[in-house]
């Protein structure tokens, strides 16, 4: 693979000596939107943004290096439309339907069980190398239902199912100097679609070495560690992608990175028109009785309203969680107020419960008790303690209603409303304008995306390199896949594997701040 060495470079340089997007931002002019230039940039991309392109990713790359000259070099009038012509790539975003049970859930989907192909062992890592243990099994993060691409580039297969694999560890450092790529990651090609649901190996180690959210928030002595992410459906819908302006053969030109941005939200705009979040308070929505100000401020106890008001606590395993987050978090709390038994007893019978079998009457007893306990424990500055970890367990409530179909249909459409700003294709501004919910602008998105041009939180690729984007991976709070601090794996192939469908080359390498 000769360009490899090139794309390893680039991500085994420190972050302080590559371009990424807060050095950048760090050290660029400002352009205000309403500039002269800026609307001359984007007169032109506007007429035409939603449009993709539907050239080949190949065909697109060879056109490019011929009629370079035709842009000067940092020339400052070149309209972002006329750069689209030489570097616009079509990509798939893969994103998570929100709410799950709004879409059909197929075999694309990020977390839970690897639909391993008939007769092919779990991936392990095949030699030791650093921290790396010899046959280390790595954990299972994404598959990929070919079949179901609004659009692919030349040389990928129009069916089977492409799995992803990756060693995730506290420290995740993928693609070290002399550290076969296996040892990290690992893609599967299952042509026949021969595979079902795979168990895990007992020597699968935990995620993050044990420090895992879940774990940490949820987790309880005796408890085995998390091993599986949880599960979500993958849709997909065509985009067009340009390169960040740090990725250009040339300086970019002035009002690039404004055009670029309004470009992005165009095209999210019309792949995710009504996936948006208002960044509400899951606990507002009208899970307890109201208070004034100054009920809160004189420390008035928090209320939960009657079950046949919310719903909470929606299924056993909401009820579940509520008890685990209280006894992880505020075990002497409970000691205190003489609740600890009571919600030990309380989580017993919710995890032996069938969902047919949870009944009002148990519901309103638990409120009962729940609600003794918050006024018991009332305090203005522990009150708002147990109102956020209360959140907290609503919030992965809704992260596991992803694999569970039946168990989507209970939580209500207002707890996914309230819950939506762990899940946004979009954010709204302080002004109540819609951003996007793209690498960089925030911790977490909800979708990830196949081919196109790289769009990283740290690294940029050259335009003409030989390898390309398969698959991204980012940071993904709603699926609970937290990568480095806001980072992604970057999955590349080079063109000529692709072409062979060797997907046992792909290379990947873990990006983050």
């Amino acid at each position: 693979m000769v360009l490899w060495p090139l794309f390893r470079q680039i991500f085994e340089a420190t972050a302080s000596v590559l371009p990424t997007k807060s050095n950048r931002e760090q050290h660029a002019e400002p352009h205000d939107i309403n500039d002269e230039r800026v609307q001359q940039v984007l007169t032109k991309e506007q007429s035409r943004v939603s449009t993709v392109r539907e050239e080949p990713a190949s065909a697109v790359r060879k056109d490019i290096v011929p009629e370079l000259a035709s842009v000067s070099e940092g020339d400052p009038d070149a309209s972002f439309d006329s750069l689209r012509e030489h570097f616009a790539r079509n990509a798939v975003y893969a994103f998570r339907p929100y709410p799950p049970h709004r879409e059909k859930h197929g075999r694309s989907k990020v977390g839970g069980l690897p639909s391993l192909p008939k007769n092919v062992p779990w991936p392990k890592a095949p030699g030791a190398a650093g921290h790396v243990k010899a046959g280390l099994p790595l954990h299972f993060l994404a598959q990929i239902d070919l079949a179901d691409l609004p659009w692919r580039p030349e040389g990928i297969p129009e069916t089977g199912l492409l799995l992803f694999f990756g060693r995730f560890d506290e420290s995740l450092t993928w693609a070290e100097p002399d550290v076969a790529p296996q040892n990290d990651m690992q893609v599967l090609y299952d042509a026949e679609y021969s595979g079902t649901a795979t168990a895990f190996p007992k020597n699968l180690p935990p995620i993050k070495d044990g420090n895992y959210h879940f774990d940490l928030l949820f987790g309880l002595p005796g408890d085995e560690k998390t091993r599986v992410f949880p599960e979500w459906p993958l849709n997909f819908a065509k985009v067009e992608t340009m390169p960040e302006s740090a990725a250009l053969p040339f300086a970019s030109p002035e009002g690039y990175d404004p055009a670029h941005k309004h470009h992005l939200t165009a095209q999210l705009t019309a792949a995710f028109a009504t996936m948006e979040t208002d960044n509400a308070d899951i606990c507002e929505f009208h899970l307890f009785q109201p208070r004034t100000e100054e009920e809160r401020a004189e420390g008035k106890p928090l209320v939960l309203r009657p079950h046949s008001e919310t719903g909470f606590p929606f299924a056993p395993r909401g009820m579940s969680l509520i008890c685990r987050i209280l006894r992880n978090r505020h075990g002497a709390k409970l000691e205190e107020t003489g609740f600890e038994t009571c919600f030990e007893d309380w989580q017993m019978q919710a995890e032996t419960l069938k969902e047919s079998k949870f009944e009002q009457r148990m519901v309103n007893a638990f409120i009962e008790d729940l609600n003794d306990f918050l006024e018991q424990a009332a305090d203005k500055r522990y009150s708002a303690y147990l109102k956020a970890d209360i959140e907290r367990a609503l919030h992965r409530l809704v992260t596991e209603t992803g694999g569970s179909p039946n168990l989507s249909k209970l939580v209500p459409e207002a707890v996914y409303a309230a819950a939506s700003d762990r899940h946004p294709v979009f954010l709204k501004d302080e002004n109540g304008i819609k951003c996007p919910e793209f690498p960089g602008a925030r911790s977490g998105n909800c979708y990830h995306q196949m081919f196109g041009h790289l769009s990283s939180v740290q690294f940029n690729l050259p335009h003409d390199s030989a390898e390309q984007l398969l698959l991204q991976l980012f940071n993904d709070w709603g699926a609970e896949m937290s990568i480095r601090d806001g980072g992604e794996f970057d999955f590349m192939i080079e063109e000529s594997d692709l072409h062979d469908h060797e997907f046992d080359r792909v290379k990947a390498a873990c990006g983050g701040h």
